[in-house]
């Protein structure tokens, strides 16, 4: 059962598209301590969830630039910088993840598989894998091969996005009627946007979104949906579910309103919080 209000909300640390890559170092024309600069701020991240005494840190995607040459590197640096965090990291897989091999990249996460669900006092965390169906893959399902053939061949849909497939909405309709029935209040996590209000035709968002919102929208348990890709962040609100798309880590120079932060989660309400604990949203849920 949701828990009660109480002056002790659950407290999330979030942050997305840190695209950490290492040619900033090697590129001469470049800052030589600009990849220096951006480590000292990704450590600022983890000192300020832990002051905070968050309970978990979402990282929703992008974690990697995905450079062909420093691919494994990247990985290996950005892991070892969040790891000093000393609580639970939770993973979500994005676009540029994927530069890497699925299970390679899913071992170094720390991924069982690449959609997952867990619950915290109340509140029921499903994560969404994005890049499902896409063309970094061969669905096995035959539908989701249709499907993908039919979304590689509309103009409008970029091939750097991809779709939920048939086996994960599947699982993502009982895990909603699981919720329903313990009455948990969800949050819903995908690297990709999931309504065309909160991004841009250049970023895009997830292929199959209208189907994927349908299903939020018919389950009372959904309370938000928070997503990363779209760099420079976004908000709508439909059916009573709050679409939270988060600014990048790394254009965090281009809106310094937002680079990474908290979310505290209360019974009635979702606060979200920047960098300087100041108050970005204060979501009440419907």
């Amino acid at each position: 059962m949701a828990h009660s209000i109480t002056h002790s909300p659950l407290r999330i640390g979030v942050i997305t598209d840190i695209h950490w890559t290492l040619e900033t170092l090697e590129t001469l024309e470049n800052d030589p301590a600009a990849a220096a600069i951006t480590a000292a701020e990704l450590r600022a991240s983890v000192a300020f969830w832990q002051r905070n005494h968050v309970d978990v840190v979402l990282q929703l995607g992008d974690i990697i630039t995905g450079n062909e040459q420093h691919k494994q590197d990247e990985l290996r640096q950005a892991v070892t910088l969040l790891q000093q965090f000393s609580g639970t990291i939770r993973h979500v897989l994005g676009n540029h993840c994927l530069a890497l091999p699925r299970k390679e990249l899913m071992r170094a996460l720390g991924l069982a598989a690449p959609y997952y669900t867990f619950a915290i006092s109340g509140f029921r965390f499903i994560v969404l894998d994005g890049m499902d169906v896409s063309a970094l893959r061969t669905p096995a399902a035959p539908e989701d091969r249709e499907a993908l053939a039919r979304f590689l061949a509309t103009p409008e849909l970029y091939d750097y996005c991809g779709a939920i497939g048939i086996e994960q909405k599947q699982w993502l309709q009982h895990e909603l009627k699981n919720a329903e029935h313990l009455n948990e209040h969800v949050i819903i996590l995908c690297h990709f946007p999931l309504l065309p209000e909160t991004t841009d035709k250049k970023y895009s968002l997830l292929w199959n979104h209208r189907e994927i919102v349908t299903m939020f929208s018919a389950s009372a348990a959904v309370k938000a949906c928070i997503s990363g890709h779209f760099h420079y962040g976004g908000y709508a609100r439909q059916n009573g579910i709050h679409f939270v798309v988060l600014p990048a880590f790394v254009n965090r120079h281009q809106h310094p309103s937002f680079h990474y932060g908290i979310i505290e989660l209360f019974p009635d309400r979702l606060v979200l919080r920047n960098q300087q604990n100041a108050m970005v949203h204060n979501l009440a849920f419907g």
